[in-house]
């Protein structure tokens, strides 16, 4: 007897009924193996139904949009903010921890 797996739930976001496709699984007994398709045995398929709740691909692409940060401006100010101090820190003389280095007198 051929055995199926299914795994269906509902979204836990939008609460709309699903069956995870990528998580069900069809497997063959030997005498479907040996003519070459799934079911077609004496036995037949023997379903199992799992439940499983989870986000549907809609609303986690919906979540994960939402889980960015604020936008392009933002970032432009900060590469700018970053470029001006590493160009100060390139004139002056410091140290990487942000202290002025002392230079050693030569006599």
């Amino acid at each position: 007897m051929c055995r199926m797996l299914t795994f269906s739930g509902k979204c836990s976001q939008c609460m709309c009924a699903f069956t995870w496709n990528d998580l069900s699984q069809r497997l063959s007994c030997l005498e479907a193996k040996n003519n070459g398709v799934f079911g077609q045995c004496r036995h037949g398929v023997d379903v199992e139904k799992h439940s499983f709740d989870q986000e549907c691909d809609r609303c986690t692409a919906a979540t994960e949009a939402d889980e960015g940060y604020g936008g392009m401006e933002e970032d432009y100010e900060i590469q700018a903010a970053a470029a001006r101090g590493m160009a100060k820190n390139s004139v002056t003389d410091r140290s990487e921890d942000g202290r002025r280095r002392k230079k050693q007198r030569t006599s």
